[in-house]
């Protein structure tokens, strides 16, 4: 991977692709005047971390550009303030204080709002297995500022950790986590899911084990929930009895553990 950054950088910007270079074991080149994809050709990578003043975007081959953005987390928090309900919180039982760990992170927008609602008092772990998706929402999170202060905190909050969920569920105490999440790649994907397409060739496209459903089953105190297409029989297989219907393709089944 190569780490460059935008024409003319500030001292400030060319010392931060330094530290991503570093960090993520990319290959630090100056911009000078070439374009991302002469910069390719000279030094025969295809895939370009771009550093800006505003974000990071990751580049691969024909595909567009990754990079992190609250995405409906910013429309949902705002729906909350205004004293709405959100699906995913009303499935999962949520509430201040909780322990929450996201086993997809993705591009965590769940968990963005999984933190917005446990608060101060409580804890958001964001599990990512793709090296890719894990950078950009460690660095996103930390940089990313929103007009919403209270969205701003609870993304700060968040711990994000570059692992599969399976083992890192393995070695955790048996009820230490309040709720626990899952939102895989769909087995159908929806196609006009714009926030996910640029990822999908990037993202871990395999099942939820019954292995992981049964660690879970023994870490979670409150619940478990899935996030799948409406009509998916990943629901059935995996032993979501209760499932919320919803108006959209996409809804969540749970299972409650008390």
């Amino acid at each position: 991977m190569l780490v460059t950054t935008s024409y003319n950088p500030s001292a400030e910007l060319a010392v931060e692709a330094a530290r991503l270079s570093a960090l993520y074991g990319g290959r630090n080149v100056p911009r000078k005047k070439y374009s991302l994809e002469l910069l390719r050709r000279n030094y025969k990578d295809s895939s370009v971390l771009l550093v800006t003043r505003e974000e990071i975007r990751y580049y691969e081959e024909d595909h567009p550009a990754t990079f992190f953005h609250p995405s409906m987390s910013l429309v949902r928090v705002k729906r909350m303030q205004r004293g709405e309900t959100d699906l995913l919180i009303e499935a999962s039982g949520a509430a201040s204080g909780d322990s929450v760990m996201d086993c997809t992170a993705g591009l965590a927008s769940d968990a963005i709002v999984f933190s917005y609602v446990v608060g101060r008092e409580g804890r958001v772990t964001a599990l990512e297995s793709e090296k890719i998706p894990a950078m950009l929402i460690q660095e996103g999170l930390v940089q990313y500022q929103s007009e919403i202060p209270e969205l701003n905190d609870a993304m700060r909050r968040i711990e994000v950790r570059h692992t599969h969920h399976l083992p890192y569920l393995q070695q955790l105490d048996s009820q230490s986590v309040d709720v626990i999440y899952f939102d895989p790649m769909f087995r159908s994907p929806i196609e006009e899911s714009q926030a996910i397409s640029p990822l999908r060739h990037r993202a871990n496209d395999e099942a939820v084990s019954l292995a992981s459903i049964a660690e879970a089953r023994r870490v979670a105190r409150k619940s478990i929930v899935l996030k799948e297409n409406r009509d998916s029989s990943e629901f059935a297989r995996l032993g979501f009895e209760h499932v919320l219907r919803s108006t959209t393709k996409t809804t969540y089944g749970v299972i409650r553990l008390c």
